[in-house]
C-alpha cells in the first residue's frame, strides 16, 4: 500500500514566500499548494481535504482571527500554524487562535521543526 503524503495548503500572500514554503513543504514529502486569498482557501477546504494549514498572519481579504475562526467552527479539522512577524510582538487575536500554534517568522528553525514532527506523525500513522 503507497504511503499518503500529507496535505498542506498555504495561505500567504508574499509570491517569493509561498513559493520558499511550498518548495520546503515538498522537499519534506507533503503535497503543497498555496493562495493568497482567506476566502479562496475556506473555499479550498469546503471542496479538498488538508491534513495542515500555514497561514501567514495578514490574510489579504480578510482578518485572520476571523479566517482561523470559521475553520474552527466547519466540518474541516486540519491543523493551523499561524506564522507571526517579529519576536516579541503581540498578537491582538491570539485568544481567538483555539488550537493554532504559533511561530515568528524569524524562528524557521522552530516551524521547519513543527513541520518535520507533522510528517513523520503521518507516516507513523499510516504505518
Amino acid at each position: 500500500m503507497p504511503i499518503q503524503r500529507r496535505r498542506l495548503l498555504i495561505v500567504n500572500n508574499d509570491e517569493r514566500e509561498a513559493t520558499m514554503l511550498i518548495n520546503l513543504a515538498r522537499s519534506m514529502g507533503y503535497e503543497a499548494t498555496s493562495t493568497w486569498s482567506g476566502r479562496d482557501a475556506l473555499w479550498t477546504l469546503s471542496t479538498d481535504r488538508f491534513d495542515l494549514l500555514l497561514v501567514d498572519q495578514h490574510v489579504a481579504d480578510m482578518y485572520v482571527g476571523d479566517f482561523i475562526n470559521r475553520v474552527h467552527v466547519s466540518s474541516i479539522s486540519p491543523s493551523i500554524i499561524l506564522m507571526k512577524n517579529r519576536i516579541g510582538t503581540t498578537v491582538k487575536y491570539d485568544k481567538s487562535l483555539g488550537k493554532c500554534r504559533a511561530f515568528e517568522k524569524e524562528e524557521f528553525g522552530k516551524l521547519v521543526q513543527e513541520l518535520r514532527t507533522e510528517a513523520f506523525a503521518r507516516r507513523s500513522r499510516v504505518n
